[in-house]
């Protein structure tokens, strides 16, 4: 069964999150890269109703999630260039098949 997590990064605005992006987009298609091949299906950066930046994903299982984001120093480079307030909080969902899934 997948889960999908989700990441938030209070106090990290869309408008530095772009510009952060644009100045890392390298290391950060290596780091989708290696997502993928440790169990990764899914990844999106998204805003909140607040105009934080949340990541929300989905992945094979959580423990494969928190394999990968525990040894990824470059993800906590370039996220903490965006601004945040505090440290980033993690929620996760399990994802139930049922025969309306798509």
């Amino acid at each position: 069964m997948s889960v999908v997590v989700i990441v938030r990064f209070p106090g990290g605005r869309l408008d530095r999150w772009k510009e952060v992006y644009a100045n890392n987009a390298e290391t950060m298609s290596k780091i989708s890269a290696e997502a993928r091949g440790k169990g990764a299906l899914h990844h999106a950066f998204v805003e909140d109703e607040n105009g934080d930046v949340m990541v929300v994903d989905e992945w094979s299982s959580m423990a494969e999630f928190e394999a990968f984001f525990a040894t990824q120093d470059e993800i906590k480079a370039v996220m903490g260039q965006i601004g945040m307030t505090g440290p980033p909080t993690t929620v996760s969902y399990a994802v139930q098949d049922t025969p309306d899934r798509f």
